[in-house]
């Protein structure tokens, strides 16, 4: 069973106004979308994670017209839950009809990022795959970053890598730089992504480190 990890790039003119509170506002650092309940009715409920100063999100909350009513639950300092009812609109219909299709699956979350884009997982047959890329608006841009054989045992333990850390972490682990003894240097890793031997070695601390700390938070809440 096929999945695609994909990036939509939305245009300031599309991007919903909680989204661009990511990139307008350094009190708001992260906005994912954890899971989401939509019918056939005007309106949407959602629940999102959220992670920075919850009282400027909030205000903006208020602030958007389409969002009906909500409620923030905290789990740490930084670290809540907003679950929220919105009024559909012309954008969520564009976006989301194309990927609600017999053969599709969207797998939570999403991922919203700065610069409009937002980045989700699909699962299913290649044919109607393709088919819902290619009926997604063209103002949205469109990229898919990976492919591959869907496990969902790989959500089980996410230590949240960047795209760039992941390759330089899949990289090390194929030519053997993890190997005892390693077979692979620094360098290796380096040609293998095409960047320089510091910056790889960076991508590899970076990796290293946030694999160690999701390993200890897992085995913690295990």
């Amino acid at each position: 069973m096929k999945y695609l990890r994909v990036e939509l790039r939305y245009p300031p003119d599309l991007t919903h106004p909680m989204h661009r509170l990511v990139d307008e506002s350094e009190a708001v650092e992260r906005d994912v979308l954890v899971h989401g309940t939509v019918f056939g009715e005007p309106n949407d409920t959602f629940l999102f994670y959220v992670e920075g100063d919850i009282d400027v999100y909030t205000e903006a909350l208020r602030a958007v017209d389409r969002i009906r009513e909500f409620e923030v639950t905290r789990i740490d300092e930084t670290g809540h839950y907003v679950l929220l009812t919105q009024r559909r609109d012309p954008v969520d219909d564009a976006t989301f009809d194309p990927l609600q299709r017999t053969g599709v699956v969207v797998v939570p979350p999403i991922d919203f990022r700065p610069d409009g884009v937002a980045r989700l997982t699909m699962v299913g047959n290649a044919g109607p795959l393709r088919e819902a890329l290619g009926e997604l608006p063209d103002p949205i841009e469109t990229t898919v970053l990976r492919v591959g054989e869907y496990d969902w045992r790989q959500a089980v333990f996410d230590p949240a890598l960047t795209d760039r850390q992941f390759d330089a972490l899949a990289a090390a682990v194929d030519i053997g730089y993890y190997d005892s003894p390693r077979e692979a240097t620094v360098e290796d890793v380096a040609e293998r992504i095409d960047a320089a031997p510091s910056t790889a070695s960076e991508h590899l601390r970076k990796a290293e480190s946030a694999v160690m700390a999701a390993f200890m938070e897992l085995r913690e809440v295990s």
